[in-house]
């Protein structure tokens, strides 16, 4: 299979795109690569025994393509997937699509024009239609992607966000709660910061830790939105050392998810959704998410939260490592997905 390794830069959608690339290996598919020029030290770092073809623009690109002896192409987006097209129609080559995010909807979210949103979701309908299979990142997103454009894709599997981490059997400090990531507006920092209010007016002992890189925006949410009786029970720390992030959530009981109602955040499947459960952590996640947030509340592996009151339920809620772990292997097992990858590629 031809990887097609937009977005390589982003270490994010890098370190996700090698896990899928992980579950194409173990149903014996060779692996080959295709990226722009500057960006060829990314894949050999982390493949330096697979051939790597390069290519200095987009002409360049759908040449190299058309030219790649490999009849199955990989793309992790719309302007890929285009590209690839050209090969499918020339050279009837199989395009693999994983479908990351809602693109026309992130765009209408940031710069509020209509007209871009219907040109890019014209070139995501034609992405899909060119496109023999489809990988999607959550239940939700499938659902609004068939609703959307009015088609059921049958050869279609869902993959979510997977965590690197394991519970290392770390006792769990009483009353913790955590985040890790960004401070941008939308994770939504404040809210958890009002929700800890809440918590410490019935849990003397809370403390909320915020595991980010972002020290200094960390501290002055906090001043903004922490009561000042309660700031002595805000941790703020930096974990650069990713090896170390699994202590770290291992120890925790709680961990926040909190999004925003939108449809880019409906269909998202977070990160640290996993990363939170693999390491036994319950969730505190928003309604928003409502597959995942519904399957946390039936699996009592978390609090599901339609708004800031809706925290009141931890004083009678007993975290449980066991359930956090079980919701995790329903629905992030590598094992699960790599079979789902078998499945794909055999239709």
């Amino acid at each position: 299979m031809l990887i097609i390794a937009n977005g390589c830069e982003n270490k994010a959608v890098w370190n996700a795109l090698k896990l899928h690339i992980n579950f194409i290996e173990a149903n014996r598919e060779n692996i080959f690569f295709i990226v722009k020029d500057k960006y060829r030290d990314i894949i050999l770092n982390d493949y330096p025994e697979q051939t790597i073809v390069t290519y200095s623009n987009r002409i360049d690109l759908i040449k190299k393509i058309l030219l790649h002896q490999e009849s199955k192409l990989y793309a992790p987006d719309t302007y890929s997937v285009l590209y690839a097209s050209i090969a499918k129609i020339l050279k009837h080559k199989e395009i693999y699509f994983w479908l990351q995010g809602v693109s026309p909807e992130e765009s209408y979210l940031k710069h509020a024009s209509k007209i871009k949103y219907y040109i890019l979701s014209l070139l995501e309908s034609l992405a899909l239609i060119v496109s023999d299979k489809i990988i999607f990142v959550s239940q939700d997103m499938k659902k609004y992607i068939e609703q959307k454009y009015h088609k059921k894709y049958k050869k279609s599997i869902v993959v979510p966000c997977i965590s690197e981490f394991t519970y290392d059997g770390s006792k769990k400090e009483k009353d913790s709660f955590v985040y890790i990531g960004g401070m941008s507006a939308w994770q939504r920092v404040d809210i958890m910061m009002q929700m800890f209010n809440v918590i410490c007016t019935f849990k003397s002992e809370a403390k909320f830790y915020i595991a980010t890189l972002e020290i200094e925006i960390a501290k002055n949410l906090m001043k903004k939105f922490i009561d000042s009786k309660f700031q002595s029970k805000v941790i703020i720390l930096s974990i650069e050392d990713r090896s170390k992030i699994t202590k770290f959530l291992s120890t925790k009981e709680y961990g926040f998810l909190i999004r925003d109602n939108i449809v880019v955040n409906q269909v998202s499947s977070p990160i640290k959704l996993a990363e939170y459960l693999s390491c036994g952590v319950n969730v505190i996640i928003s309604s928003a998410l409502d597959f995942y947030a519904t399957q946390v509340e039936e699996y009592k592996a978390g609090i599901k939260i339609s708004d800031i009151e809706d925290i009141n339920v931890v004083k009678s809620f007993c975290t449980n490592i066991q359930n956090a772990e079980t919701l995790y292997k329903k629905y992030f097992s590598k094992e699960q997905h790599q079979t789902s990858y078998a499945k794909l590629m055999e239709a």
